[in-house]
């Protein structure tokens, strides 16, 4: 007796372990102490934190991102810029690269400048640059090319998805009319790793050089640089993380301590945008939102190709290979998630292709319908559609295809199948009753006519026997 309890124990102890192993916990999300942050899967746009991330703020110098953008569309890497006196229109308190007046550059170390000292100096020499060759106008002033710029910039911002953004100069110094959302800052900064020399020069630590690099110098006015970046991220202090590859620091004491960062690990790349998060929070808030994802999110394959997704009934079929057929797919379908999220997704085909629907209604119920394929079929034959979904939204559809073909039934088959139903019917509880109260409704209704028969055949005999005895006459 007692070990037969002990096995019922130990039964009911490995049971729960096996259900435990299969719970999916969610993943509490980090507290953030930034004003505003938002964490994205850079490829899909995935939303995996966020916190008042249609907040408007201040970017500060993370605006030379949509600089270095707008300088890249105008220009090539190789080109030579000459630096004019527009380096002299920026504030004594700004941030600057350190360009000299008629000093000879390559719009790639411009970027440099402009990306890892955060020269506003670079910023101006790039707006003046990208106006004068647009209107081929070099009278125009470094004021007229900032107010110029700025309207490429905003223009640009909306054809990347920013939905509430707008920049009123090209380095992000404070101006009450220049915001934006963390939202609007992960489009401009997917948009900025789009640019193979920009996503490089992100993730650098420092530049030693020659404002020329390796081209010939002779007869140019040139400049060297000894750059340090600011994103403690990809640096190897303190603050490093790891997997950090750019982007952007940005300051104002209006804006505060912010950073547009980015990471890749396993081939996941996120993006991490932080707004007023004081010095070293912005550092500690971006690292804590990596860890998030990659610790949380992953890219599962939810079906592959050739899987089953469904199996229908069929109608007019030869049954020779079954009543039923699979629907199947065609492809992987790989998507972000985290796996809470994986291990709730739900499954449902819609039947869409009218040339092979059969319904039919149940008679003791109107509202409810069955759904059949109808024969002949070819197999491949698209069908519909399968929705993945969870929670209601849908995470991937894909078109549903015949795995196999099915062929009609022909007259003599369709005849066989239906006596075989109705044999198969009767062989139920319910069958026998229909078919008894059937048999003895039938014997009553032969039974009546026999009655009616008779009673008219009595007449007419009586009628025949009146008739036969009738006088002859002579």
């Amino acid at each position: 007796m007692k070990t037969q309890k002990r096995k019922n124990i130990l039964l009911l102890f490995l049971c729960i372990m096996l259900i435990m192993q299969n719970v999916v916990y969610a993943a509490e999300a980090p507290h953030i102490n930034a004003e505003s942050a938002i964490l994205i899967e850079k490829s899909t746009q995935k939303i995996l934190f966020e916190k008042n991330s249609d907040k408007r703020m201040y970017p500060a110098s993370m605006t030379k991102l949509l600089t270095a953008i707008i300088a890249l569309d105008n220009f090539s890497p190789d080109d030579v810029i000459v630096v004019g006196n527009e380096i002299n229109e920026v504030s004594w308190d700004s941030s600057k690269a350190g360009h000299i007046r008629g000093e000879s550059i390559t719009v790639e170390n411009l970027v440099r400048g402009l990306i890892i000292p955060s020269g506003n100096d670079t910023a101006e020499v790039i707006s003046s640059a990208v106006v004068k060759k647009l209107r081929d106008d070099n009278t125009l002033s470094p004021k007229e090319c900032d107010l110029i710029f700025s309207e490429i910039m905003n223009k640009k911002a909306e054809e990347i998805g920013c939905l509430d953004t707008h920049f009123s100069n090209p380095h992000g110094y404070h101006d009450n009319n220049h915001y934006t959302t963390a939202y609007d800052m992960t489009k401009i900064a997917t948009e900025a790793m789009k640019y193979d020399v920009l996503k490089k020069i992100c993730s650098e630590k420092n530049f030693s050089g020659n404002s020329m690099g390796d081209k010939d110098t002779t007869g140019l006015r040139t400049n060297n640089y000894n750059w340090s970046s600011h994103n403690l991220l990809i640096t190897n202090g303190e603050y490093a993380y790891p997997y950090a590859n750019g982007l952007k620091t940005g300051f104002t004491d209006e804006a505060g301590d912010c950073v547009a960062a980015s990471a890749e690990k396993d081939g996941i790349e996120l993006i991490a945008i932080i707004f007023n998060s004081e010095d070293p929070s912005r550092w500690t808030d971006a690292a804590d939102l990596f860890n998030y994802g990659f610790d949380n999110y992953n890219f599962f394959t939810i079906a592959e190709n050739n899987s089953v997704v469904s199996e229908v009934p069929l109608h007019n079929h030869n049954k020779s290979n079954g009543d039923t057929i699979n629907l199947i797919i065609k492809e992987d379908i790989t998507k972000f998630l985290d796996r809470e999220t994986l291990g709730a997704i739900e499954v449902d085909v819609e039947i869409t292709n009218s040339d092979y629907i059969f319904e039919n209604k149940d008679s003791e119920n109107d509202l409810e319908t069955s759904v059949f394929i109808k024969a002949p079929i070819e197999e491949g034959t698209e069908l519909g559609t399968a929705y993945y979904r969870h929670n209601g939204e849908i995470l991937a559809q894909t078109p549903v295809y015949a795995e196999r073909t099915v062929e009609e039934a022909t007259f003599l088959e369709t005849v066989l199948y239906t006596l075989e139903d109705i044999a198969d019917d009767l062989l139920t509880k319910e069958g026998i009753i229909k078919a008894v109260i059937g048999i003895v409704s039938l014997i009553v209704l032969i039974a009546i006519i026999k009655i009616i028969s008779s009673k008219k055949r009595r007449k007419r005999t009586v009628y025949k026997f009146k008739t036969n005895n009738r006088k002859r006459k002579f």
